[in-house]
């Protein structure tokens, strides 16, 4: 039986603008309509991602950087949290990994444009939210307009100031996640403003029902999964109600451990587009409720908030962390509602500590791919939603909208729910104005954007069942390249001649006009979708590679098995010669056998890392100070931590997840000792699978990377 999705679409009503104020003098060109960001006039659409230049080696700062381009962010984003800087007072620190110009300058170089989120309070799983102890201490009314606060925070801003002074910057926002508090905002706008900081975009966090003054874009978040919940709460459905398209923005489970009262409807606010900063590209880990979102779930997330709406997609965190020394996290002995590791800020991030991929890097890349390309047009594209449409917590019907500006646009689908398989939704067919695309199947787990009226060189493909990637010049005519959806045969249709060629990869349409090739469509398998990239406006197929735009290629991490790199030339796919990259096992030796698990302990009802180590499993690995090789242990255990003599390098709780260990936080030492307190942990505490039991060390290894050019 056919089951007939049907929509209706028009042109934007609007391009007003959004009463979003720049600073003062700026030459930028970028402007905030009621429907997108516009620089020059032209929407264009901003792709995100947070990345904390003091919780990274300095070292990593570039592997990391050139990992989140090549991985389709055009920004970077990141805390400056003002205790990594200043936990004496009157001491600042911008030397290093702190030196915070050194990590704009690299950005630059990267080809990534500047946010600053510039506190004064972060959170960010930072202790007090990344306030120095001294002024949480000092007795001061803290996040307030009292005067005297405001001078020490003037201070700090001065002191910030200096150091970016000259660099360009996209975007600015002050404190976070502050939802009654519109005056102060406006008030650290202005000191900051007024000590030469400077952006043409102004944001404050808007879930939670905040209250924002005017001239603040109100920034949104969603994620997979919430750490912040108790551990036996299962599922978090507000997290979950994520993953519907919808017109709703706001989560207002951020943060919510973190302020008093319940929760909010989202604010009443003047019309603005729908831009986000905090897309769970990941989630870490507190020690009561471990987290391990699966990169088709991240994927998934993000497809949900394009299909809402989204004309700014933002993530937090983009790239893993740790805390430059101990006493940073949050944690109960520092009245946090959550217990962190000292060091660790593991967010199973696309991008991990030491530049390192994971699949959600590759999942999210093809939609970047698919923004480089059509973003502009996209963003000036307004969400519709059909009646038949389903929102949350419903897990059996259609989850559906169109993006359109009346004649062209995208129909979205996505039927994927964490821990949950969604029903096969058979026989549908899209009916969006006057285009109708074919009666489909549409399997659990498929998550989609399929174009209609789509302009290709001089022909329109009215209709396609695959999602576009990117879209480049190949033998004389524009090349569309697609990524198939599992379980769905891709077809099209166009306002010319459409004929299946011979591909060596994937299928292969000409589109064909009085006898001449105007445009071709090239549709591949969706594990080959994750797998391109464009350098130098050719198309790369490198599963797992890192590709950056001048055409240099890494291989590293997991997927650093067997490197594959071709390249789309004018004859065809041809393979480029790749080596492989230098690995090597590593000795592990057993000092210590692991005792019973420690007794657990609580506060606030939630589990608290033991403090007692008489238990833990010890085992020394010797490592050389020369080699730039990642340590890459597999383990078993609850928490582990990792010594160069009197010094903490770096510590991890388990998650199933391998721990890495760049040679940047080894430093000179020549042996490192690593202590693994044992599972099961006697304390409630939530997992992502099965309970570990135990405590050592399964695999070491160093791990070699390969490198290349096309």
């Amino acid at each position: 039986m056919t089951r007939v999705h049907a929509l209706t679409v028009h042109p934007p009503a609007t391009t007003e603008l959004a009463g979003i104020r720049p600073s003062a003098g700026d030459d930028s060109g970028v402007e905030v309509t009621v429907q997108s960001v516009r620089q020059g006039g032209i929407p264009i659409f901003p792709i995100t991602g947070e990345i904390h230049y003091s919780r990274i080696p300095r070292g990593e700062w570039m592997p990391v950087l050139t990992a989140a381009r090549a991985g389709g962010l055009t920004h970077v984003s990141t805390y400056v949290l003002w205790n990594h800087h200043e936990p004496e007072r009157g001491r600042p620190d911008f030397t290093g990994g702190l030196d915070v110009r050194a990590f704009l300058e690299t950005a630059r170089d990267a080809g990534l444009g500047l946010i600053l989120r510039i506190g004064p309070y972060a959170h960010a799983e930072a202790r007090h939210g990344g306030l120095p102890d001294w002024l949480v201490d000092s007795g001061l009314p803290l996040r307030t307009n009292d005067p005297a606060y405001l001078g020490e925070v003037e201070r700090w801003y001065a002191l910030l100031a200096e150091q970016v002074r000259g660099i360009p910057l996209f975007s600015i926002q002050v404190d976070n996640e502050l939802y009654d508090g519109a005056d102060h905002l406006t008030r650290l706008r202005e000191m900051a403003e007024g000590l030469g900081l400077r952006a043409p975009v102004w944001t404050a966090t808007g879930w939670g029902g905040a209250q924002l003054p005017d001239g603040f874009l109100p920034v949104y978040g969603g994620y997979p999964e919430s750490f912040w919940v108790d551990a036996d709460v299962e599922p978090d459905l507000r997290s979950h109600a994520n993953f519907y398209p919808s017109p709703r923005r706001d989560d207002d489970s951020i943060g919510a451990d973190h302020r008093a009262g319940e929760p909010v409807a989202e604010a009443v606010r003047s019309p603005h587009p729908f831009t986000t900063c905090e897309l769970g590209s990941g989630m870490t880990s507190a020690y009561h409720r471990r987290l391990d979102v699966p990169a088709a779930d991240v994927a998934a997330l993000a497809m949900a908030k394009l299909a809402s709406g989204s004309v700014w997609q933002g993530y937090y965190m983009y790239a893993d962390g740790r805390n430059p020394c101990r006493g940073l996290q949050e944690s109960h002995a520092a009245a946090g509602p959550n217990d962190f590791p000292e060091i660790a800020y593991d967010f199973g991030a696309p991008v991990q500590v030491d530049g390192a991929t994971r699949p959600s890097w590759a999942a999210l890349r093809r939609q970047h791919l698919m923004l480089a390309r059509w973003g502009s047009a996209l963003a000036a594209m307004p969400a519709f939603f059909a009646e038949d449409a389903v929102d949350s917590p419903d897990v059996s019907g259609l989850r559906w909208s169109v993006r359109s500006n009346g004649s062209s646009g995208f129909v979205f689908v996505v039927n994927r729910h964490p821990g949950v398989d969604l029903p096969a939704q058979e026989g549908v067919r899209f009916e969006v104005g006057e285009t109708v695309f074919p009666e489909v199947d549409i399997p659990t787990g498929a998550v989609f954007a399929w174009p209609f009226g789509m302009p290709l060189g001089d022909a329109t493909v009215h209709w396609l069942t695959a999602q576009p990637v990117t879209e480049v010049m190949w033998r004389g005519a524009p090349l569309l390249v697609a990524a198939a959806t599992d379980g769905i045969p891709p077809q099209l249709s166009a306002d010319a001649d459409v004929t299946e060629i011979a591909a060596d990869r994937g299928r292969m349409w000409e589109l064909t006009r009085d006898g001449g090739v105007v445009a071709r469509v090239l549709v591949l398998d969706e594990a080959d979708g994750d797998a391109i990239a464009v350098a130098g406006g050719r198309v790369v197929w490198a599963p797992g590679a890192v590709v950056a735009d001048g055409g240099a290629v890494s291989f590293a991490g997991d997927v650093a098995v067997s490197p594959r790199l071709e390249v789309l030339g004018e004859d065809g796919w041809a393979r480029v010669d790749v080596g492989r990259g230098r690995g090597a096992s590593v000795a592990v030796t057993l000092e210590r056998s692991a005792g019973a698990p420690p007794a657990g302990a609580e506060q606030g009802g939630r589990a608290s890392i033991p403090a007692e180590w008489d238990a833990a499993a010890i085992v020394t690995i010797a490592v050389d100070p020369a080699d730039e090789r990642t340590l890459r242990l597999e383990w078993i255990g609850d928490v582990a931590r990792a010594w160069a003599a009197d010094r903490l390098v770096s510590d991890a709780l388990w998650t199933g997840r391998p721990w890495r260990i760049p040679a940047h936080l080894r430093g000179d030492a020549t042996e490192l000792r690593i202590e693994i307190l044992p599972g099961k942990p006697s304390a409630r505490v939530r997992f992502p699978g099965q309970v570990p039991v135990g405590a050592g060390i399964t695999r070491a290894e160093l791990e070699g990377r390969t490198h290349a050019r096309v």
